[in-house]
């Protein structure tokens, strides 16, 4: 008697700002190996197609997976997605109760139990997957994956957290493989969908020999590398394949790609395979064994940027970091980048053991002496498996519970030093101390989008403007459709009206960022009714929330609320203080420019505010036109600000002075 295949579907939730990279590589994996074990005789396996994994709001991937009823269902989890997940798996599961949720990815550590102990998880990956998961689908294969039976075999597989009761056991440890060749490659097998607008993911080898205490590669075989990369025809082939489909970006998944065998071979075939330069490749280096060959090298291939880290130049926080780093050769490395305009990334991470304030300066004053280009400012993370996190109580680290585990305070940073500092540093290198790093900027077309039909019946909705007073009270129907990110635009008389079904849109899809923009006259809401409106709203907070929590003056609570994100549209004669505004709403000003008149750029930039909804004369010629929305484009680029290039239909839906509405459309534009 032949039994049905068992159904399995893969999942892997996005960075919230940048979803071209959410190449689902782990789950790939998972299936060619599969493959490659001849399970797929017995087993149907779904990677959740990318144009929902990456785009769909939490109601509509509910419904996605309910829909395709699997029996098991797989959870890559990174930081950035794991609570997301997670309560997306809750919801499954309510839905349909015998499915068996699998997680894996660099979350699933021993010591994050708020992972192993979710509600939603049944059995969690530790370490590498492929074999794992393999050894899982051919026991549910067999066995029913919700029987008493198949909870009992797991014992028997290694590698696995799974409870019994309230009870977490943990199998044996799995021996990672020790030949990459036995994973066949999940893009020359058609598993993996990469459109030409995303990146090429390029795993070349699972090895570090550098120890450092804050990283958590999920590899680290000390200093044996043996067969753990990849052949060199299977990166190659993997790029032809990508560069066929008009990809144009890959990024080599590995920490220290000038210090990998296939290096030299690598580079030297890419030199010629990308002889046109139509590619563009992303690497990490390690900048103090970079020569002038290496570097020669990387520019013939079109490598163009490179992450180099640096994270301290304090001598004590090195070490505590086990970080070895020769800062005098590693200087030299980037400076040799630079003189072939390949553009680097320096990071520099506050919070590290043994860092203070005097340190983190000097580690600002050692980049500007040695003359070393723009770096970021991040916070040190204390990741589940990692060195620093056993550490902590010895450095009085003092972090976060959940993602994305930011340190609050050190035993030699307060969170106000730690705040202060922060701020400082990040103004100081051009970037906004206030940014939410990960969350998505507010749409450049979200006040120019013209009204056009609801998309297709399955596709995300994520753009939404109101043209009626009664359109408020149909929004609530949308909740099942919405996109992760969702511009929703309104006269500010009707935020009131809209209240009811922004409750629902939030009930139905906690992890979606709603852009409100408000069109107000002369006579706005105030700071204060915008925060009274605001703390109404349901809120359960999230990655993103936990993220902001620098912009709290105190580390409780250990997040700070971001979506809805108010964006407060004022005509440009308005007398408001966007200041005042500062934390409940952005200040956008509408302009409209005369005819025959220059763009008032200085003006703009002492307004303050968020940016400018620029209105152009419609008599203008096309290159007039053209070269007045370069200038504007060029304004914001060098302060920071954003524009929002209006169009004529724009003009239907402005408030007048009497509190009139000049709507001719009826409904809802989606």
């Amino acid at each position: 008697m032949m039994h049905p295949k068992l159904r399995v579907l893969l999942l892997q939730l996005p960075v919230p700002n940048n979803p071209a990279l959410n190449v689902p590589l782990a789950a790939g994996y998972l299936k060619a190996y599969a493959a490659a074990q001849g399970l797929l005789e017995h087993v149907e396996i779904e990677i959740l197609p990318r144009a929902l994994a990456d785009h769909a709001g939490d109601a509509l991937l509910v419904e996605a997976i309910v829909a395709r009823q699997p029996q098991v269902l797989g959870l890559s989890l990174y930081t950035w997605n794991s609570e997301r997940s997670l309560a997306l798996a809750e919801r499954v599961k309510q839905r349909l109760p015998t499915l068996r949720v699998v997680v894996g990815g660099p979350e699933v550590q021993r010591d994050n139990a708020w992972v192993l102990r979710h509600p939603a998880v049944d059995v969690a990956v530790l370490g590498e997957g492929e074999q794992t998961f393999a050894d899982l689908l051919r026991l549910w294969s067999a066995i029913d994956p919700a029987s008493a039976a198949a909870c009992a075999a797991l014992e028997t597989i290694a590698g696995l957290a799974y409870r019994v009761g309230q009870e977490l056991r943990f199998t044996a440890e799995r021996i990672a493989l020790d030949d990459l060749r036995a994973i066949p490659s999940p893009y020359l097998l058609g598993y993996l969908d990469v459109p030409p607008d995303s990146m090429l993911l390029v795993e070349v080898s699972r090895w570090c020999p550098y120890r450092c205490s804050f990283c958590l590669y999920g590899r680290n075989m000390g200093s044996r590398l043996g067969r753990r990369y990849f052949d060199l025809q299977r990166l190659l082939d993997e790029i032809r394949w990508a560069r066929a489909r008009g990809v144009r970006r890959v990024h080599f998944v590995e920490a220290n790609l000038n210090l990998v065998p296939l290096f030299w071979p690598l580079m030297e075939a890419l030199a010629e395979l990308n002889a046109d330069r139509a590619m563009t490749f992303y690497a990490e280096l390690r900048a103090e064994h970079l020569s002038d060959a290496h570097v020669a090298a990387l520019d013939r291939a079109n490598v163009r940027y490179v992450e180099v880290g640096l994270q301290s130049a304090n001598p004590s926080a090195l070490r505590a970091a086990q970080r070895p780093t020769n800062l005098q050769k590693w200087t030299a490395g980037v400076r040799r980048l630079y003189e072939r305009r390949i553009e680097v990334y320096l990071d520099v991470i506050l919070g590290l053991p043994a860092d203070d304030e005097v340190g983190v300066r000097e580690t600002i004053r050692f980049i500007t002496r040695e003359g070393l280009g723009a770096y970021d400012v991040f916070t040190l993370q204390v990741l589940p498996g990692t060195a620093v996190r056993r550490q902590a109580a010895d450095y009085g680290l003092h972090f976060q519970a959940r993602p994305p585990y930011y340190v609050l305070s050190t035993d030699r940073f307060s969170f106000a030093a730690l705040r202060a500092l922060r701020r400082e540093l990040k103004a100081t290198a051009g970037l906004d101390p206030d940014a939410v790093e990960g969350m998505p900027l507010p749409r450049q077309t979200a006040l120019s989008a013209a009204l056009s039909a609801l998309p297709e019946r399955d596709a995300p909705v994520s753009h939404v403007r109101c043209v009626t007073p009664a359109a408020c009270d149909a929004l609530a129907e949308l909740a099942p459709r919405l996109a992760t990110q969702v511009d929703l635009v309104l006269p500010a008389a009707w935020l009131e009206r809209v209240t009811p079904a922004l409750t629902t849109w939030i009930a139905h899809n906690p992890s979606t960022l709603i852009d409100l923009y408000l069109l107000a006259d002369t006579s706005c809401p105030t700071p204060d009714a915008l925060r009274r409106w605001r703390e109404q709203l349901p809120f359960a907070p999230g990655y993103l929330d936990r993220v902001a929590v620098f912009r709290n003056s105190t580390p409780t609570p250990e997040y700070g609320r971001v979506s809805p994100r108010v964006l407060l549209v004022l005509p440009w004669t308005a007398q408001v203080d966007p200041s005042a505004y500062a934390d409940c709403a952005a200040i956008v000003w509408r302009f409209d420019l005369e005819r025959d008149s220059a763009l008032p750029l200085g003006a703009w930039t002492a307004a303050g505010g968020s940016g400018i909804w620029l209105h152009l004369p419609s008599t203008l010629a096309p290159h007039a036109r053209a070269a007045l929305l370069a200038e504007a484009r060029a304004w914001a680029a060098d302060t920071g600000r954003m524009l929002w290039p209006a169009d004529p239909i724009d003009m239907v839906y402005w408030p007048t002075s009497s509190g009139e509405h000049h709507l001719t459309d009826a409904g809802i534009g989606v």
